[in-house]
């Protein structure tokens, strides 16, 4: 077996980049399967597709839509096309209609939301929301910190 001739700052640069690609690779795979949930509850923050100001699309959080609608912030719920996206200044938001069902995106640096609705009369009715927060990170630093681990003592192992 041949010996590992690096330096110390190479090997400690070659572990940080593994563990990095790791984390995104478990980060990823955490997104893809985080759970959604069907209960319809509504909760303040998730936001709602909007026609606001000039026509623009626009987004309005759940909380506040009364209020919004009082003031006159947005014309309609129903807006136009299928598909589309915008950036705001929390965040982007993407979305598309599937049938009578309209998908929502709404994602930042820490977290990502998507909502699932339809609108019966100018209201939305929440069929499902998925909500990654940065929970999602620190599962997959554990996990990546455990990958290195096995790694690690798999090489001793040998």
């Amino acid at each position: 077996m041949s010996e590992d001739k690096r330096g110390l700052l190479a090997k400690f640069f070659f572990t940080v980049m593994l563990f990095s690609a790791v984390v995104w690779i478990w980060a990823v795979g955490i997104i893809m399967a985080w759970p959604w949930d069907k209960d319809g509850a509504w909760k303040p923050e998730f936001r709602v597709a909007a026609v606001c100001a000039e026509n623009e699309i626009c987004s309005i959080p759940y909380g506040e839509l009364a209020q919004a609608k009082e003031k006159g912030l947005y014309s309609t719920l129903a807006i136009p096309g299928d598909a589309g996206e915008v950036m705001e200044k929390d965040g982007w938001i993407q979305w598309k209609k599937v049938n009578d069902l309209i998908e929502l995106k709404f994602s930042s640096w820490h977290f990502q939301t998507v909502i699932r609705y339809k609108l019966e009369n100018e209201v939305p009715v929440l069929v499902e929301a998925q909500d990654v927060t940065v929970k999602a990170l620190y599962y997959a630093l554990a996990g990546a910190g455990l990958t290195l681990l096995g790694f690690w003592l798999r090489k001793f192992r040998k």
